[in-house]
């Protein structure tokens, strides 16, 4: 969707300075922590209805809802004087991160085929990247041109931010529209709708054997990398000695790998599997972490954005393992449940929560690198473990389970625009 793509634009654009940004304002390293952990908190909190909402009144009105949310955390961002007012801009942000890009995601992985669904997702990827190739240098030249990394070089980001999500707001309002059907789901029965919310959720987990050890290898992995997340760019900045040029390269090396890939990966994803590409791309990774770590200057650090990082924002080669990952996070339940799906999505974020304090903490008593490393070991011995045990959702290869009539209230929307 167009409208998800130029969010996305705008999200690149200030992305690799809102940790800065908190700094400059006032924060210390709990803090940072402490407004990630935030964010994530209410996100868990929001999920579950909004899953519930977006399968049962519909998908534009959710979407739309984020866009909202997304355009007052812009403007929140751009007028704030302390760190402390951007709580209000995390919590917005968070809402509108957990309904635009996750219903999008859905919306790709219901209406393809299995064969195809990794593939669309990588394409999909590969428009959003496009367009983020130029985000950071342009954010680099305008911090640099009000004064570098400080909040008057900092601040002009989330006025163009704010721009970028007024347009994408109206251009989905006005593209994507309602279709007049309403179509039951083929195993809906009468009494359904008096079981009412508690019991479409345990419905959820019904004939789906493993879904409760993808929820426990999702929620591990949410908690490792979002330790690491909101301290690279201050190790890039404050340790590595970046400048606004120097991010904006590691972006845009970055954005132009993940470009390239993630097509490729896709393919490769629908032809030997979700997990098997996953093993192939994720030790990148890791060695662009070690890069990180290791960097003798600050110019190698556009080496780190061309493998990626554990935790870096914006992909690189290791980062390209996100497309079949994710599109095998859709796939664990069939097409009726994946309103529900998402919302229970949401609540794996909620070990984001002690994960950034975490590190903050670790990181506020200098334990720098094991912050950045402590994500891989989680990973290593705990994330990838568990995915060997659970079979490839590509071998299903069930087209019901993909049905366009199955998540019913897709149905009520025109996915061909937009």
């Amino acid at each position: 969707m167009s409208g998800a793509a130029v969010q996305y634009w705008s999200q690149a654009f200030s992305g690799q300075y809102n940790q800065l940004y908190a700094s400059v304002l006032g924060a210390d390293y709990v803090q940072i922590g402490s407004l990630n952990s935030i964010g994530a908190g209410i996100t868990s909190i929001v999920s579950v209805p909004l899953g519930w909402a977006a399968e049962n009144y519909g998908v534009r009105r959710t979407l739309l809802l984020g866009f909202a949310c997304a355009i007052i955390s812009a403007a929140v961002y751009a007028l704030a004087g302390s760190w402390w007012i951007l709580v209000a801009a995390v919590i917005l942000s968070s809402i509108a991160l957990r309904i635009i890009y996750p219903l999008t995601d859905v919306i790709f992985i219901t209406y393809t085929r299995p064969e195809q669904s990794s593939t669309l997702m990588g394409f999909s990827r590969v428009i959003w990247g496009t367009l983020n190739i130029f985000a950071p240098l342009i954010a680099a030249i305008i911090v640099a041109s009000f004064g570098g990394i400080n909040a008057q070089g900092i601040r002009p980001l989330y006025f163009v931010q704010l721009f970028l999500t007024v347009v994408a707001f109206f251009f989905v309002a006005v593209k994507l529209k309602t279709i007049p059907t309403h179509v039951k789901r083929e195993e809906e029965k009468p009494s359904s709708k008096e079981n009412g919310f508690i019991q479409d959720f345990r419905d959820l987990f019904k004939g789906e054997r493993w879904l409760k050890r993808w929820i426990a290898l999702r929620t591990i992995d949410q908690f490792a990398v979002n330790m690491a997340v909101p301290f690279i760019p201050l190790w890039m900045v404050n340790v590595k000695g970046a400048n606004p040029y120097i991010l904006g390269a590691v972006g845009t090396a970055s954005a132009v790998t993940s470009s390239l890939l993630q097509v490729p990966a896709g393919r490769l994803a629908d032809k030997i599997g979700r997990k098997r590409t996953y093993y192939l791309l994720q030790p990148l990774a890791y060695i662009g972490t070690f890069m990180l770590i290791l960097a003798p200057r600050p110019e190698y650090l556009i080496l780190v954005g061309l493998l990626g990082a554990v935790g870096l924002v914006g992909g690189g080669a290791g980062g390209v393992s996100s497309t079949p990952f994710i599109t095998m996070h859709w796939e664990m339940v069939p097409g009726e449940k994946r309103g529900r799906w998402f919302g229970i999505e949401g609540l794996m974020t909620g070990s984001t929560i002690p994960a950034t304090i975490i590190g903050g903490i670790l990181w506020q008593y200098g334990f720098m690198r094991e912050v950045l490393l402590l994500p891989i070991l989680l990973e290593v011995l705990v994330v990838i473990p568990l995915m060997i045990t659970v079979p490839d959702t590509l071998k299903r290869n069930d087209r019901q389970r993909n049905s366009p009539s199955a998540f019913s209230r897709l149905q009520e929307i025109d996915v061909s625009v937009g």
